[in-house]
């Protein structure tokens, strides 16, 4: 397998948001550019270095930590503000699983959940608005999930220059 996804993403680095008055544009800004710095760590990657782990026996590689947001994007923000049917898209296996044979399924997974969650965002009125899922604010959501990128691009970030060999920014 190819991962033929992987190849058609784009990488691009993009700009921190301006600041802004406006919180809830600069929070989805945020947000957004977060999600673009996530997605590069897995430029210049081979499928094999996508699978990785970062240091034996622990297991966490790059697509282990894209299952993770996988479920992050569901949890707060695409089930937990749109409602509907909450999913467990890994089980527990989210960080150790997957494999060469799964990345562009993961990789699909992970972008139609970000795509759902982009639409949960833009039907709330307001920061105030609860999540029709977990009840939380939306400010709130987008709060955790500029934190949990922030945390796991971080992780990525690593694992890739260990499976690059090499530390290629």
């Amino acid at each position: 397998m190819t991962a033929k996804l992987l190849k058609e993403l784009d990488f691009t680095r993009v700009k921190e948001p301006e600041p802004s008055s406006e919180m809830r544009r600069l929070l989805t800004e945020w947000l957004d550019y977060q999600r673009i710095e996530f997605r590069r760590k897995l430029r210049d990657l081979t499928p094999e270095g996508v699978v990785a782990w970062s240091v034996p026996p622990v297991e966490l590689s790059v697509l282990g930590l894209v299952r993770h947001m996988s479920q992050m994007e569901h949890i707060y923000l695409a089930w937990g503000l749109g409602g509907g049917d909450r999913l467990e898209l890994y089980g527990t296996s989210d960080f150790a699983g997957g494999s060469v044979d799964t990345i562009d399924s993961d990789l699909e997974i992970y972008l139609e959940q970000v795509d759902l969650a982009d639409r949960a965002i833009a039907a709330l009125p307001s920061l105030q608005s609860k999540g029709l899922g977990h009840g939380r604010p939306l400010a709130g959501a987008l709060v955790k999930m500029i934190d949990e990128y922030a945390l796991h691009a971080g992780q990525a970030h690593m694992i890739r220059f260990a499976a690059l060999g090499e530390m290629i920014r």
